[in-house]
């Protein structure tokens, strides 16, 4: 009889551990089950840093965001969570305190006071002196491309992102600074893209790069809204996004703003704005880590390119890494970028793992009534498995036997 309460509580405990491993995942893993959630006041901050939030809208919609006033303020096609927050181009800070199908709700929270400074037109020589002259690009959604461009939204390892990253680090080297561009696929274009980067990321590292950009587009499918004419020409706007679950979230935050004010100063409206995502975008691998989107798969390819170049032009003057224009210098260690080990985890996979296990060992439990079954159930499988290799084994051993006999065979 104590046999069988204690069968019965392992049971149960089994089931509940797969009922709330299983409620976790679906949290983790659905935007909308968070956002119902925190929309009901309640806190589990606790699982932040388990989910992948860096997602998006895989149905073909984006979000509007919307002020107190129902004024529309942005769009994106980008996973949207409460407590996310926006800064807009006329610097105006808003927190997303409610989300109802395609809109997004917002609370202005104040007005960031963003500004160039007349002292950051001196570039400091610490930079350059300490050998950290060049900025490191990669691209996580390789796939990502320009229909007018490119024919299709999507080309998968072979995306016209790639190319607009390149121009990114043609145009800082125009600039007189140096750019390291990896061109490492990281298909497909799912919730673990950025694990996959992340190990790109890490080998970029070890150049030593000053910043670290991830060059993606958006998904919002009017073209005018990413739209920008300088100077005649058609280019297009570029996003900011910093993640918040990264401990150099204040760092790369104040990097972001200070990219914005060069930018509204030389290139008013060419900054979209700022956006603080759930997330962590692999930012926590420095503190000048940001994440860009260069216009929307609705916009030419061409206009991304002349957008992102205008992007690079102040760059090396917010990073105080500027010089004279002409050939940039060899990066040590930039080769080779096609291989370090990833320090990122595929949590969702670990826990599968762990369901089977366990439900696993619920259903012997259940199937045979006692521990002692489960186990001979066990050993009869490891039975019939040794059983199952003994004939090749055993014709192995029968192979050497007669190499041995024979040594000239």
């Amino acid at each position: 009889m104590k046999r069988e309460k204690i069968n019965r509580f392992i049971v149960y405990l089994s089931l509940l551990l797969i009922i709330v491993g299983g409620s976790l995942y679906y949290y983790e893993s659905n935007p909308k089950v968070y956002n119902t959630v925190a929309e009901a006041g309640l806190e589990l901050n606790f699982l932040d840093n388990l989910g992948k939030w860096e997602g998006e809208r895989t149905d073909g919609g984006y979000y509007t965001f919307v002020d107190e006033n129902g004024k529309e303020i942005d769009q994106m096609a980008r996973d949207v969570f409460i407590g996310d927050e926006i800064i807009v181009e006329d610097n105006n800070r808003y927190k997303v305190v409610r989300i109802e199908k395609d809109t997004v709700y917002c609370k202005l929270v104040g007005k960031e006071n963003i500004a160039w400074l007349p002292e950051w037109d001196q570039v400091p020589v610490v930079n350059l002196a300490q050998g950290k002259n060049h900025v490191a690009i990669y691209m996580t959604h390789t796939d990502e491309s320009y229909v007018p461009t490119d024919g299709t939204e999507s080309k998968p390892g072979k995306g016209g992102i790639k190319q607009v990253g390149n121009t990114l680090g043609n145009a800082l080297r125009e600039k007189g600074a140096n750019a390291v561009v990896s061109f490492n696929n990281h298909d497909p274009h799912d919730a673990n893209a950025y694990h996959r980067s992340r190990k790109t990321a890490v080998q970029l590292l070890k150049t030593n790069p000053i910043a670290l950009i991830d060059v993606h587009r958006d998904g919002v499918p009017d073209p005018n809204f990413y739209r920008k004419v300088i100077d005649g020409r058609e280019a297009t706007k570029v996003r900011l996004v910093v993640g918040r679950q990264n401990p150099h979230m204040s760092s790369n935050l104040e990097f972001a703003k200070q990219i914005k004010a060069y930018y509204d100063k030389n290139y008013p409206g060419l900054i979209k704005g700022i956006f603080m995502a759930k997330g962590n975008y692999n930012q926590d691998l420095g503190p000048r880590a940001i994440l860009i989107e260069v216009g929307t798969h609705t916009n030419s390819r061409t206009a991304a390119e002349r957008g992102v170049a205008l992007f690079a032009d102040g760059i090396p003057k917010v990073l105080g890494i500027a010089a004279v224009p002409g050939p940039a210098a060899p990066v040590p260690g930039a080769p080779g970028l096609q291989g370090a080990p990833s320090p990122g985890a595929g949590r969702s996979l670990l826990w599968l793992l762990a369901f089977l296990v366990i439900g696993g060992g619920a259903f012997l439990l259940i199937s045979t009534g006692s521990i002692k079954g489960s186990l001979d159930k066990l050993g009869g499988l490891g039975k019939e498995f040794a059983n199952y290799l003994g004939p090749v084994q055993g014709k192995k051993k029968q192979d050497k036997d007669e190499d041995t006999k024979n040594p000239n065979k």
